[in-house]
């Protein structure tokens, strides 16, 4: 089982609001094995591409090891991927090379139905948090976002 208690806190991020700037963030140890059953774990190695541009790939990543490349930069653990293509299921909009070995751990929308059946306020924690995330995001890629 991963030990979740570290997650989140999203330390190359420090320019989202403190409101946006974790991803289940206060969750008991229960909680996130509960979220976690739902996940399947990818790993990578050093040059690899976990992410390909266009694949059509409705879910939700987790960097939880390793770090990434994509247009923006790098991108360290521990940080959510894909939110976009979660919540609209439209083709990866960029592709991503693995710097380093790594982890991402990946919610599949039906393993997320699944979760919401089951679990509903876990699930609905799950989308506001990455409401937060998303806004938080659009707000620093342009300053002239009315959101």
């Amino acid at each position: 089982m991963i030990d979740a208690s570290g997650f989140f806190r999203y330390p190359t991020e420090p320019e989202l609001p403190a409101i946006a700037a974790g991803f289940l963030t206060g969750k008991t140890q229960e909680e996130w094995a509960t979220f976690l059953a739902y996940t399947e774990t990818r790993r990578f190695s050093a040059g690899e591409r976990p992410l390909e541009q266009g694949a059509a790939d409705r879910a939700l990543y987790l960097l939880v090891d390793g770090r990434l490349e994509g247009p923006g930069g790098v991108i360290e653990p521990v940080t959510t991927i894909g939110e976009g293509a979660f919540f609209d299921g439209a083709p990866r909009p960029a592709t991503l090379r693995a710097l380093t070995e790594g982890e991402l751990v990946r919610l599949g929308w039906d393993a997320f139905e699944a979760l919401a059946a089951r679990e509903p306020i876990l699930a609905r924690d799950v989308l506001v948090d990455l409401g937060r995330i998303l806004a938080a995001r659009l707000r620093g890629a342009d300053a002239g976002w009315t959101g």
